[in-house]
């Protein structure tokens, strides 16, 4: 082979892998999610929200089908249940001094899991790291609305504060107590980043 056969087919060999390698790329889909968690308490209960929280997800081929990846991290300080006091109590026992935010993981769920069955809800574990300690919650997906470049669902999960050695605080000298689980719902919009 020729020097300059030889150049001609090491070209082609590397364009032929740059389309291989841009054709299984994984798909990139960038969104946002609007959180809404509802705490209860032995007096009454309350809610509170974060808004638009940046999401990136990444979609693979896996050797049984496309799994999902997504990462996502919650400012501690724009958690807002509409009453400073809870608030500040709240930042407290989340040690938002040193941990500002909750990240928010999904390693390699199957995406086939991730829809729901006829009235069974999709299931999506969710590894939460809160104030430096890893934990992984069971949520449960509804509601999706999907078209080839968009798509919006609900996500829904229990978190444990003991889970995550979290003391919530309390009210009147002691006597009211926040209760050990909190529900989160999680409004989830993507759209696929086009290259």
């Amino acid at each position: 082979m020729t020097s300059m056969n030889a150049r001609l087919f090491s070209l082609l060999l590397l364009l032929g892998l740059a389309f291989v390698a841009q054709t299984s790329a994984d798909e990139v889909w960038l969104g946002t999610s609007d959180v809404t968690f509802k705490g209860y308490s032995f007096l009454h209960d309350f809610t509170g929200t974060v808004n638009r929280v940046p999401l990136k997800v990444l979609v693979s081929q896996g050797a049984n089908g496309r799994i999902v990846s997504a990462t996502s991290a919650v400012e501690v300080k724009q958690m807002n249940t509409r009453e400073e006091a809870r608030d500040r109590g709240m930042r407290q026992m989340f040690d938002e001094a040193q941990y500002h935010l909750i990240k928010v993981e999904v390693v390699n769920a199957d995406e086939r899991e991730l829809k729901p069955h006829g009235a069974q809800p999709g299931t999506l574990p969710v590894t939460l790291t809160i104030a430096g300690r890893r934990g992984t919650a069971n949520g449960a997906v509804r509601n999706i609305s999907e078209s080839r470049d968009a798509v919006s669902f609900d996500l829904a999960f229990p978190v444990s504060l003991k889970m995550f050695n979290l003391n919530p605080p309390a009210a009147l000298g002691g006597i009211i107590k926040v209760k050990d689980t909190v529900d989160v719902t999680v409004h989830v919009t993507l759209q696929r980043r086009t290259q």
